[in-house]
């Protein structure tokens, strides 16, 4: 099989086999206020980043996004966002929303960045329509992603 076929079947498994994360979350208000959450579970399964706070108490789901692939980086853009909290789903407007996955052995630079991202992570970056920037990060269990 050719590389390029290899990394097209890599890519499918990957973003269909369940991979796990504990990372951080850092959401930044309109106003310019800033709150910063450690240990959150990422989950990534079906082209879904699921995202649970520490103390369970909230879910962030962002789901039915459109994946390709850019080099040896998975990028995902779009899709739906919805909050999951006390119980209630609200969906949340969004401007943007991109995740990116490396599923391979090493750091890589994202696209046109000097950003690199490391081997076997996940980053993100979504802004709301009111002006909210949710970014974050996390090291994807290995034993999960494959």
């Amino acid at each position: 099989m050719k590389p390029l076929g290899l990394i097209v079947v890599a890519f499918i498994l990957g973003l269909s086999a369940p991979a796990l994360a504990t990372g951080n979350v850092r959401i930044q208000q309109r106003d310019g206020s800033v709150q910063t959450y450690t240990g959150v579970t990422l989950k990534v399964t079906n082209k879904t980043l699921t995202l649970i706070s520490a103390d369970k108490v909230s879910t962030v789901v962002l789901s039915g996004a459109n994946c390709a692939h850019d080099g040896a980086i998975v990028r995902c853009a779009g899709g739906r966002f919805s909050l999951l909290r006390d119980g209630e789903k609200h969906t949340v407007a969004f401007k943007t929303a991109t995740f990116y996955f490396n599923l391979t052995d090493q750091d890589q630079a994202l696209p046109l960045s000097t950003t690199k991202i490391a081997s076997h992570s996940v980053i993100f970056a979504v802004q709301t329509a009111k002006g909210t920037y949710i970014t974050g990060n996390g090291k994807l269990d290995q034993e999960s992603a494959q």
